[in-house]
């Protein structure tokens, strides 16, 4: 199967966890591409979203599944996912999953509102959400909060 993992990701933590999943995916068989992609360096300011850049659009076509990561920011998910789903096409396919990463230690203090979030947009965009999670990075528990992320979603495509 051919998987897509595209992240969002700012300081790194949105990537590890893609990582991890591509490692998986691809021990599992899987021809796996994992994709970053940032804002540019913001304005002087606060961050709005219509100063938001993005250093490019990664492609979501021809994949026969596709993983997007994104991080929590200021409660919500961050406005620079939403700007890379505005600027690309509906998709081909309906396996999607998708996480959210934060740094607090609890999904109720802004990650379960950015997942929502996430998954609103990416089923305007056609997708169907075949699982979801959050991460949260202030969390003692967080490795096993990843390891069990990772093990959920790739169960999702043994052969």
């Amino acid at each position: 199967m051919k998987i897509g993992i595209i992240v969002h990701s700012q300081s790194g933590h949105t990537l590890l966890v893609g990582e991890k999943l591509r490692e998986k995916l691809q021990n599992g068989g899987h021809e796996v591409t994992l994709e970053r992609f940032q804002n540019t360096e913001p304005p002087e300011g606060p961050q709005k979203p219509e100063h938001i850049r993005l250093d490019h659009i990664p492609n979501a076509a021809g994949y026969d599944a596709l993983i997007f990561g994104a991080w929590v920011q200021a409660f919500n998910l961050c406005p620079g996912f939403h700007l890379y789903l505005k600027q690309i096409p509906d998709f081909d396919t309906n396996n999607v999953s998708c996480f959210v990463t934060e740094q607090f230690p609890y999904k109720w203090m802004g990650g379960s509102r950015a997942l929502s979030k996430m998954k609103q947009f990416l089923e305007e965009k056609g997708a169907k959400i075949s699982a979801s999670g959050v991460i949260n990075w202030g969390n003692k528990k967080r490795d096993q909060q990843i390891d069990k992320l990772v093990a959920r979603f790739s169960s999702q495509y043994q052969t």
